[in-house]
Order: C-alpha cells, then structure tokens, then sequence
C-alpha cells in the first residue's frame, strides 16, 4: 500500500487512536459506526482498517478482535498533533501557574519540585525531572491506576525500573533529537527493548547553551498526547524564563 493515506484514512485512523486513548480496548468496525457519523458503511470501515493494517499503522491483535495502534500509528499521531503546536499550547496556558512559578525563589531545585507537581496535577500523569543530575518525581502513585498497570504486575514493575535507574532514564532521554525543544519518543524509538511498550514527552531545560536537565512525562504508549505536549512546553517554558532570570 502507498504510505500516503487518504483523507478518509486519516480520519478513521486518528479516531481509532482517540478511542484506544479514551478506552484502552481494541476498536471495531461497529463501535465507531455507532459513535461517529463516517457516511460509510461497516464494510467500508473495516476494510480501511485492513488497509491501515496492511500499512503498519494498526494491528490486530486477535482474529476477531478490533485494533490497535503501532507505534508507527502512534507517530503518526503524534505528529499530526505537532502540526498544530500552537493551539494546542494556547489551549492550555494559564497565567496563574506562570505568576506562581515565576514567584519562586531562586532556589532551582523548589522550582523544578513545583514544576513536575503542577504537571502532574494538570495531566494526572507521572512526572519526573532531571536537573543536574538529580532526579524529581511527581505521581508515581498514579501508576498504579493505569488498566495496563493494573492487568499485569510485570508492566508496572519494568517502568518503575526505568524510573529508578539513572542512566537508562538518561539514555532515553538523549535519545531525543538535541535541537528539539520538545520531544517525544514512542516504544522502541528508544532504542532500549524494556521501554517497548512506553513512551515519553519532554522538554529540554537548556540555559544559555547549556543543559541543565529535562522535564518529562512517561507512561504506556495510550497516553494522552495534546494534553500532556500542551502543559510540558507551557510549564517548562515557564522554569527555563525564570532559571534565566535568576543567573
């Protein structure tokens, strides 16, 4: 199949993606009949599924079961997403958490602790920052309400590994792309095989040509992509403005 879909392609592609999100379970022909308005019918959408199948964007993971996305599905995702940075990042500016971070003494470590809370808070993901070469967490407790945390142990002990090991979290994230403010790695992107089934958004805090650390969130590959990209570079656009003032 050629790799350029159809608009129509795309659309049933980023809604499969949407409601796998939403629901964490394979998604069928049916349910997205029922649900959206496509003027097409089941025949139709199933058979777009098989082609987006065939293309690498979706897989099935049982004969008679719905679909899930890929991590190049994902990737596509993702950066359709990006195609629309900036409102994305008006959706979600607030000038209160500017005034509060901006008030913070000129204590870096305060600032990056307050960061990743308000980050949590405002995602309900895990957090975590590196600032020179100290590790912040914020919402690790969260991960235990996560379905794909919940149905298997094993799954929620290899991400808090990955958490707790200093230099496979670095690894990761130098992994991104050096020029990028933001940055987002999918599954085996990572290059690093327990990190297949994850993925992880983060900013860069760089200061004057320098780098300081990173402010991230990390979670199962079903993450909620625009909210978490939208409050990462709000927030951490935020620490890198007042880091810089305070020199």
């Amino acid at each position: 199949m050629n790799q350029t879909l159809t608009e129509r392609q795309k659309k049933i592609l980023m809604v499969i993606i949407r409601e796998f999100i939403e629901t964490a379970e394979a998604v069928g022909s049916i349910s997205l009949l029922n649900k959206y308005n496509f003027n097409i019918s089941s025949a139709t959408i199933r058979n777009e599924m098989a082609e987006l199948v065939y293309a690498g964007f979706l897989y099935q993971k049982y004969t008679s079961g719905g679909r899930i996305p890929t991590t190049k599905g994902w990737r596509f995702f993702v950066n359709e997403i990006l195609k629309d940075l900036p409102v994305v990042l008006r959706k979600y500016q607030n000038d209160e958490i500017k005034y509060y971070l901006s008030s913070i003494s000129n204590d870096s470590k305060v600032l990056i602790k307050e960061a990743i809370s308000l980050l949590h808070k405002m995602t309900k993901s895990t957090c975590v920052a590196i600032l020179e070469s100290n590790i912040y967490y914020s919402g690790l407790s969260s991960l235990v309400d996560i379905p794909e945390f919940k149905e298997e142990s094993t799954a929620l002990n290899k991400i808090l590994e990955i958490l707790e090991d200093y230099s496979k979290l670095s690894r990761i994230l130098n992994a991104g792309l050096p020029d990028n403010d933001l940055n987002i790695i999918i599954a085996e992107e990572s290059g690093i095989e327990d990190f297949n089934d994850y993925a992880i958004v983060f900013s860069e805090i760089r200061i004057n040509n320098k780098n300081l650390g990173y402010i991230a969130s990390i979670g199962p590959t079903r993450m909620k992509y625009d909210l978490i990209i939208g409050w990462i570079k709000n927030i951490s656009d935020i620490v890198k403005l007042v880091l810089t003032q305070n020199q």
